[in-house]
């Protein structure tokens, strides 16, 4: 499984947005996922949901 992103410094989206991990606000800079657009407040945001993923993944595996 690959993920790629982007790290983005001192900026905020056009829009108001949310973080898909922990529902707080964007501001101050984020981290958007190429594949689906989606944004996270920051890298543990993005490590905890991609960690949650896979043990779904493993639970609907088995």
């Amino acid at each position: 499984m690959r993920f790629a992103f982007v790290l983005v410094n001192d900026r905020t989206p056009f829009r108001q947005t949310w973080c898909m991990q922990c529902c707080e606000t964007i501001c101050g800079g984020y981290l958007r996922e190429i594949a689906t657009r989606l944004t996270y407040c920051d890298h543990r945001c993005y490590a905890l949901f991609c960690e949650a993923l896979a043990q779904d993944r493993m639970r609907a595996a088995s």
